[in-house]
């Protein structure tokens, strides 16, 4: 897989790939989602739906979000801090 596609990967679908839910639970909790989307309420992200269930545990959740979207630890200088960032684009 290259590294783009790492990032396109559905949290359901990694959650389904690690054995942490089953295609029931993974069913439950999007079907959740869909009825609130069609009452128009607010939808919560499907991690929070399973933890909510009880089919995820916080730890799991936390586990799943690195998996998805890793944080690099090279040590390297990753540049000004966000704040920094922001600050320099306001003189322009």
């Amino acid at each position: 897989m290259t590294e783009p596609d790492r990032y396109r990967r559905l949290f359901g679908e990694v959650a389904l790939d690690q054995g942490v839910v089953d295609s029931h639970q993974l069913y439950e909790a999007l079907t959740i989602q869909e009825r609130l989307r069609n009452e128009g309420k607010q939808v919560p992200l499907l991690g929070q739906v399973l933890v909510e269930l009880g089919h995820l545990t916080t730890e799991q959740l936390q586990q799943l979000i690195e998996v998805i979207y890793p944080v690099e630890q090279d040590g390297n200088d990753q540049g000004p801090a966000i704040g920094e960032q922001m600050a320099g684009s306001e003189e322009s």
